[in-house]
């Protein structure tokens, strides 16, 4: 089970990494994924719906971040449902390494076992794609992905106490609530855990979460800068030409920019004088070496 889940993983990674250097196709791709998870969670979801079942966990909060940001579009959002994509399918390989008992126990058949992973580890790679391949993210957009880490932390306590959703069949099983009471080593420590072990476990999941946000953007920011870098060798910046399908630097896709698209056709939206932020990387010139 372990080797199998690694070997996904592995996989997935190398297959993202392979497209580096094809923003335009990793980009379609990401498209592709958002489309598939929204329209399988929406029926999946639905229909656990007889079974007072609700989206509950940060993973299935974040299928619907991820697709809802990726099919709306719109660079801002991107940040959070990358982020999302990375902890959930990272996190379901964590927990089925150390934990791999509980996987197996929650899955009703091999058949569900299968397409939890399945549903973990594409969310896992359209998460990817955004961080290696597409986005852009800038530090000072860094607050999105902690309030919606925090808004999502309100929900499933909120359904957890039964504020919401009080015919939630089974909050008791909630990952997401054992994590913020500190309790979720329970899964490989018999017995009662002390109150000192619980509250070092929040301090220390608390810590990975701030310094895993901060190491996403920095290496968002470098990645990106390498590549404006190797561009910059071939006389290409970032930034120059017009947004469209046939400039893979500036493509965008979703709702919104076809709204855009649309209002600039009829003439009723005026382009910004700045339509381009300014890199991360400074004002820095990119030297030929």
């Amino acid at each position: 089970m372990t080797a199998m889940l690694i070997g996904i993983l592995i996989a997935e990674t190398l297959f993202a990494v392979s497209l580096r250097n094809y923003r335009r196709i990793s980009y379609v791709i990401t498209y592709i994924i958002a489309l598939a998870v929204f329209a399988f969670h929406v029926w999946y979801f639905i229909d656990q719906r007889a079974l007072n079942k609700y989206p509950s966990e940060f993973s299935h909060i974040s299928y619907f971040i991820f697709s809802v940001s990726v099919i709306v579009g719109g660079r801002k959002m991107q940040s959070l449902a990358s982020f999302c994509g990375l902890v959930t399918g990272i996190g379901f390989i964590i927990g089925g390494c150390f934990s791999p008992a509980s996987m197996l126990s929650d899955a009703e058949n091999g058949a569900t076992l299968v397409i939890s992973v399945l549903r973990h580890e594409i969310l896992y790679l359209g998460g990817l794609l955004l961080f290696l391949n597409v986005g852009r993210f800038y530090v000072k957009d860094i607050w999105i992905p902690f309030l919606g880490i925090a808004l999502i932390v309100v929900y499933s306590l909120l359904m957890y106490h039964g504020i919401i959703y009080p015919d939630f069949a089974k909050p008791e099983g909630m990952v997401i609530v054992k994590i913020v009471y500190g309790t979720i080593l329970g899964y490989v420590i018999p017995g009662e855990l002390p109150v000192w072990l619980r509250v070092f476990t929040v301090i220390l999941v608390l810590a990975l979460v701030v310094g895993a946000m901060f190491g996403f953007y920095a290496g968002n920011r470098k990645l990106n800068a390498l590549r404006d870098r190797k561009n910059a060798h071939k006389g290409k910046i970032y930034g120059e030409g017009k947004p469209s399908l046939r400039n893979s630097a500036t493509m965008e896709l979703g709702l919104f920019p076809l709204a855009v698209y649309l209002l600039k056709r009829a003439g009723k939206w005026k382009t910004p004088k700045k339509t381009f932020e300014k890199r991360d990387i400074g004002a820095e010139k990119i030297e030929s070496e």
